[in-house]
């Protein structure tokens, strides 16, 4: 039970990882594009950009959780089931 734990823990790290570099990666695209946009009123305002973040920020930790979840899930019916004897 304990290498199981690890094993969600590094999962959950490597996961979090990648969703926060694709997150990173959305936000300067759209950084960019807003001020290469031809509109002057095209900026991107606090309120998009606060939106934006907080969504890549959730996105960060449901990807975390993920695994563990899985492995709870899944302990949790491996434990419940009745054994025969």
């Amino acid at each position: 039970m304990v290498t199981e734990k690890g094993q969600a823990f590094f999962e959950s790290w490597g996961a979090m990882t990648l969703q926060a570099i694709r997150a990173n990666q959305a936000l300067a695209v759209s950084l960019f594009q807003s001020f290469w946009m031809p509109c002057p009123g095209s900026l991107l305002s606090a309120g998009s950009i606060a939106t934006q973040v907080q969504g890549a920020a959730l996105g960060v930790i449901g990807k975390g959780l993920e695994p563990v979840h899985r492995k709870a899930v899944a302990n949790a019916r491996r434990l419940s089931r009745t054994k025969l004897r």
